[in-house]
């Protein structure tokens, strides 16, 4: 019976809980209980939550509800709750959902292997585990987590309630995670942090290790083609940082940096600790180091406060950065913040600026993708017929290629955010084998 065992798992939210995620599935999988797509074919079932908008959370609460059904169905299923809605709400959880087995928080997430232990039983040849090993989805493009928590204070952002103070894996369990992946398949890796270019450890190199430092460890690994990261802090992106991303030739030339406002006085009642002006002196620095850089971000409209003026002034934060594409999210107020005791605006003029600064955002996007028109770019096939560029675009590929190769592909004109070329004939494709 217990080798017969199957978990599924539905992740809710951010890359950090899709890493979360493949970490739990380790240790299942230590345990002998393998993955499986469906899940009428599971005996244990995670649903990994999101809380940073209600919207996230609610869908998460219905699918929770919608579990009680499922587990009837069949004798000795369970249903284990995680994330960050499961820090937040976790009595509330227990008590409404008493067909819920176990809820593990965010903060709890690498307790994860102990706190499932008196749930499901545990194999004799079961091994503890540190990290995640890949799912179907990121055998190609891995995610390696380096830090959890985040010691900033957003006045909008729930995430640090949930996930508690930063903390940071040592270089050698990170390394060792990124030789694995690799091992496995991987080519690209993503490195993940709330705040992840604030990574920083007693080291060997100067007064201490940073990001920098691990940047060029990790490009350093043998077989890693391509390096991401996700999500820096413009107050992190130091000089020094941006040196190594353009000394280091597996870090990709494409960078998601949040902005959330192009008015300094809004950055300030966010306390987000950079200004305007600091912000495209970082963008200026970082195209001067790689000029065929993407640039994309996130923005929030209709922020407690939030004047037509200092709506202006996002607008043409976005006119003159020129992003690549962006993220335009409609304030939520998330209760236990400090901006969710701030009065707020109308839900109609909310939608209106997100509206007109989706509107921008998408228009300039589009005429930034014309320029790769006719261009050659290298595309990494991350599963049939579909890869990403080193920009971070994706592109629909004509032409045989494997998964885990990459190929140079002429870029054809394309009216839509996924992009369409040829591979071209007598390709000098690599691979992984």
């Amino acid at each position: 019976m217990f080798g017969l065992m199957k978990y599924f798992v539905r992740t809710y939210g951010c890359q950090m809980n899709v890493a979360d995620s493949n970490e739990m599935g380790r240790h299942l999988q230590a345990r002998g209980i393998m993955q499986t797509e469906d899940s009428d074919d599971a005996t244990v079932l995670l649903v990994n939550t999101c809380t940073v908008r209600q919207h996230a959370e609610d869908r998460a609460l219905s699918e929770i509800g919608r579990l009680k059904k499922w587990k009837a169905q069949k004798p000795g299923r369970k249903v284990v709750v995680t994330g960050c809605a499961a820090e937040r709400t976790k009595e509330y959880l227990e008590d409404r959902f008493p067909h819920v087995d176990l809820v593990v928080g965010a903060k709890s997430i690498e307790d994860f292997n102990a706190l499932v232990e008196g749930l499901l039983e545990r194999r004799p040849e079961a091994d503890d585990l540190d990290y995640a090993s890949p799912t179907t989805s990121d055998k190609v493009s891995a995610f390696v987590t380096i830090m959890r928590g985040c010691n900033y204070s957003c006045t909008y952002c729930i995430v640090p309630y949930v996930r508690g103070r930063e903390s940071y894996h040592p270089m050698e369990q990170v390394l060792a995670e990124v030789s694995d992946r690799v091992r496995e398949g991987a080519r690209e890796i993503t490195l993940l942090g709330q705040t992840v270019n604030s990574y920083h450890r007693d080291g060997t190199r100067g007064k201490g290790t940073d990001f920098a430092d691990l940047l060029e460890a990790v490009g350093a690994v043998q077989g890693v083609e391509r390096l991401r990261f996700i999500s820096p802090h413009p107050h992190y992106m130091t000089d020094r940082v941006i040196q190594a991303m353009a000394d280091v030739p597996q870090v990709c030339e494409a960078l998601h940096l949040p902005v959330q406002s192009g008015s300094t006085t809004m950055l300030k009642k966010m306390q987000r600790n950079y200004t305007r002006e600091g912000y495209l002196e970082l963008i200026r620095k970082l195209r001067q180091a790689m000029p065929e850089m993407t640039i994309s971000t996130d923005l929030i409209v209709g922020f407690p406060g939030e004047t037509e003026a200092d709506f202006r002034e996002t607008l043409s934060l976005v006119e003159e950065v020129g992003f690549d594409f962006g993220f335009v999210f409609k304030y939520s107020p998330r209760a236990g913040t400090p901006a969710a005791e701030l009065e707020g605006f109308p839900e109609k003029l909310i939608e209106e600026r997100h509206e007109e600064c989706l509107e921008l955002m998408e228009g300039i996007a589009a005429k930034k993708r014309e320029r790769w028109t006719g261009t050659v770019q290298e595309v990494l096939i991350e599963e049939e017929g579909v890869g990403r560029t080193r920009g971070n675009a994706r592109v629909a590929v004509q032409g045989n290629a494997r998964v885990g190769e990459t190929v140079r592909v002429l870029i054809a004109p394309v009216e839509k955010s996924t992009f369409e070329g040829a591979i071209l004939q007598g390709n000098p494709a690599k691979s992984n084998d």
